[in-house]
């Protein structure tokens, strides 16, 4: 089996603009997130996953300077992009990250990895932890599925379709209520989002940290632009927007009737340790 970990990433942001190349702390906001996944134990390879347009081959240079793979392809279908990356690599599990998710955990990364093989799922992710902790774990079989009634100009929300437990073998992995925290976004979309990314960064102190550090540094002094207020919009398919109230409740609803793991702290430290963080 081979888990080939997928960077969807382009220069072309609007509120932050190519936020990807953005560097803090010596090192672009994409390379902070190959550094992260190269500590895990479960993943075969990495690809940034970028499009065809004249912008994006910035991007070659980094994966050629970080030792990663490069394939640019659609510009609009991030489904495609992943099969052909799937189709290349002979993989039969992705590794789905966004890249402005430049605090993804690669704790949990490796813990979502093992259980969605131990399960056979097809779609394996976290829930309760803020906006741009976690990826998404997918089966090739089950994106190949999903291409088949996905618009193509939607695949940005690859998630809404393939977190259906009614459709998929979806896990969910719940993490301890020490680690919950819904309503938070350590995601970098806006100016203040990188304002907060740098103050991490500065009072960390290091280069390569986990969640928990993140959390033990809000212990002690609270971070700014956190919360994720309940007025604020989030983006759907079909040109549907949700409070984010009403998208928790939908997530939660599908939580429930997805396979649920329970993550003891334990574990969590036991896989830190092993990626010596």
């Amino acid at each position: 089996m081979a888990c080939v970990a997928c960077i969807i990433a382009r220069t072309n942001s609007v509120r932050l603009p190519k936020k990807v190349l953005k560097e803090v702390f010596n090192r672009s906001m994409i390379e902070h997130q190959i550094d992260r996944l190269k500590l895990c134990k479960h993943i075969d390879k990495i690809y940034i996953c970028t499009s065809t347009t004249n912008e994006d081959y910035a991007l070659k240079s980094i994966a050629e300077s970080n030792a990663v793979e490069f394939y640019a392809g659609s510009e609009d279908s991030i489904i495609d992009r992943m099969l052909d990356v799937a189709a290349i690599e002979g993989a039969d599990t992705l590794l789905r990250i966004t890249g402005d998710n430049i605090f993804t955990d690669s704790v949990y990364t490796d813990m979502m990895i093992g259980h969605h093989y131990s399960q056979n799922a097809d779609y394996t992710r976290t829930e309760f932890l803020p906006l741009g902790v976690t990826s998404e774990i997918i089966s090739v079989n089950a994106l190949a599925r999903v291409y088949e009634f996905i618009p193509r100009n939607e695949t940005q929300y690859l998630m809404v379709y393939l977190f259906q437990p009614q459709l998929f073998a979806c896990n969910v992995l719940i993490p301890p209520l020490t680690h919950q925290h819904k309503d938070w976004s350590l995601t970098v979309d806006t100016p203040e989002d990188w304002e907060r990314t740098k103050l991490i960064f500065d009072k960390v102190g290091k280069q390569t940290f986990c969640y928990e550090d993140i959390l033990s540094l809000d212990d002690v002094s609270h971070l700014p632009y956190l919360n994720y207020k309940n007025s604020e919009m989030v983006k759907m398919p079909a040109n549907l927007n949700l409070y984010f109230d009403s998208f928790r409740l939908e997530m939660d609803n599908r939580v429930n009737d997805a396979n649920k793991i329970e993550v003891i702290e334990s574990e969590y430290v036991r896989i830190r340790n092993e990626q010596q963080i």
